[in-house]
């Protein structure tokens, strides 16, 4: 088909219309600059504030941390000048852990709390008020004052029990807590009854008792386990081999008995009488209803230490016998002994 003269057609591509820029006026620029420093000051103020924020949290800071000294210096004035044991200075030993004594430590661990020392005094106080005594007569406060030294003798030697129980890596667990609890319990006619005398006698709540259960349990498993090393029970052992030695040589069992052993029948010349079976520890028995009349004993250990055991007659079922005792290293003993080692710090003096 021809094309149509009078049409005419473009191959070029329109182009498109560019704004032009706005000219810049003395207006503009004033308005640009004005936001610029208004933001500027904004930033500024916001510097400022937040500077002035963080001062003030400090100033608060610092004020309650001399507030917090003050006050913990006051209770401390109270506690190791004036011994005061009021109601405020209770709370605050329950707070802050003032010391009282430190064992192989500082004042700071390892330590006796000055409220651990007041739970004690608060029990004793009870005890003796509830046996009808007097601690307020001149007797009393004398009484009073040495239950007060000897509270924290104690305190401090369940700490060296404790850290000694951890050398050895005794623990108490609960169940062990639980059974002597229950068994304490049951013993005692129930649950109300043990509330009622704890309260009555000391003061003290379940939870309190049990963990007075637990430190025993801890002594008497350390005990156990001092018994047991033979490292510190051989010089006992040897003088007990050694004197078993001089009865086999013809020496005077009695003679040796009064002279040597450390049982409270030293004097009779270690004779026991007539015992029963069941009246003395198993060890003990079986080597006392071994023997025959007249006859000695090798060197028997028990928990009491290392007994020579002599049989003088048998009457039925019971026998009638003597013997020496050469104490082995008890928790009275050792305990002692720890705390000649021990470096103990006394900050408070009753």
């Amino acid at each position: 088909m021809p094309k149509d003269p009078d049409i005419k057609s473009s191959s070029k591509p329109s182009k498109s219309v560019k704004p032009k820029p706005a000219k810049k006026t003395a207006k503009t620029s004033l308005q640009a600059k004005a936001k610029q420093l208004s933001f500027k000051d904004k930033l500024n103020k916001f510097g400022i504030k937040k500077k002035q924020n963080k001062k003030t949290i400090v100033m608060v800071g610092v004020g309650a941390l001399v507030a917090l000294l003050v006050t913990v210096s006051v209770f401390g004035v109270l506690i190791y000048r004036y011994k005061s044991s009021n109601r405020a200075v209770k709370i605050a030993s329950k707070v802050v852990p003032y010391p009282v004594a430190s064992v192989n430590g500082n004042w700071f661990w390892n330590t006796v709390t000055y409220n651990q020392y007041l739970f004690e005094l608060a029990s004793i106080q009870k005890f003796y008020t509830s046996q009808g005594q007097d601690l307020n007569s001149q007797e009393g406060k004398q009484k009073l004052s040495q239950l007060k030294n000897d509270i924290i003798i104690q305190l401090e030697n369940n700490l060296i029990i404790e850290q000694q129980a951890r050398k050895y890596g005794i623990k108490v667990t609960n169940k062990e807590i639980t059974d002597q609890y229950n068994e304490l319990v049951k013993n005692a006619g129930g649950v109300e009854k043990v509330k009622t005398t704890l309260d009555k006698l000391y003061g003290w709540t379940i939870d309190d008792f049990k963990e007075k259960i637990k430190q025993s349990v801890l002594q008497k498993k350390l005990a156990e386990k001092i018994l047991a090393d033979e490292s510190l029970n051989a010089p006992a052992k040897a003088q007990a081999e050694d004197l078993k030695k001089q009865i086999d040589g013809g020496a005077d069992f009695a003679e040796l008995a009064k002279k040597f052993s450390t049982d409270g029948s030293a004097s009779n010349g270690g004779d026991l009488g007539l015992i029963s079976k069941g009246q003395t520890v198993p060890e003990f028995e079986a080597a006392a209803f071994g023997l025959q009349e007249g006859q000695v004993s090798g060197v028997v250990k028990t928990q009491y230490g290392y007994h020579i055991i002599k049989s003088t007659k048998k009457e039925g079922d019971q026998v009638r016998v003597s013997h020496i005792l050469i104490k082995g290293a008890d928790i009275d003993s050792w305990l002692k002994d720890q705390r000649a080692k021990a470096k103990i710090v006394q900050y408070f003096k009753p």
